[in-house]
């Protein structure tokens, strides 16, 4: 059997590494967006399906297309975690990413410091 996927869908790579006792670190990079975006809910489901993780992590340094459904899927994932009582926040971003996202309001609320800050401070917030 071909593995074969479409399109957009292979533009996006997402990686789930533990980070600690009770945190994982999901790495997303590639293509957030439309036609992406679902592979990105799927993935944070699992992880709040699983027992035990009160922390996720999501390093966007390796995401080099985001659009606003991307964006809206990161700020409901993070609302739904809240409502699951596991903090969602961003650890890192691509240059790319943390301009937008400061642009929009989006960037201190999932965990980065405020758009003032240099690009390269923002890239690896934590």
């Amino acid at each position: 059997m071909d593995n074969v996927v479409p399109g957009d869908q292979a533009k996006l790579q997402i990686g789930v590494e533990p980070a600690g006792r009770d945190e994982v670190i999901m790495t997303v990079g590639g293509k957030l967006g439309a036609g992406t975006a679902h592979r990105l809910r799927t993935a944070i489901t699992a992880i709040l399906n699983r027992e035990g993780v009160r922390t996720i992590g999501l390093d966007l340094r390796r995401l080099n297309s985001i659009d606003s459904t991307g964006i809206g899927t990161i700020v409901i994932a993070q609302r739904i975690s809240a409502q699951a009582g596991v903090r969602l926040r961003l650890t890192a971003v691509s240059a790319f990413a943390a301009h937008l996202l400061s642009t929009l309001g989006v960037d201190v609320m999932h965990g980065l410091p405020p758009a003032h800050l240099s690009t390269a401070a923002l890239a690896g917030a934590d």
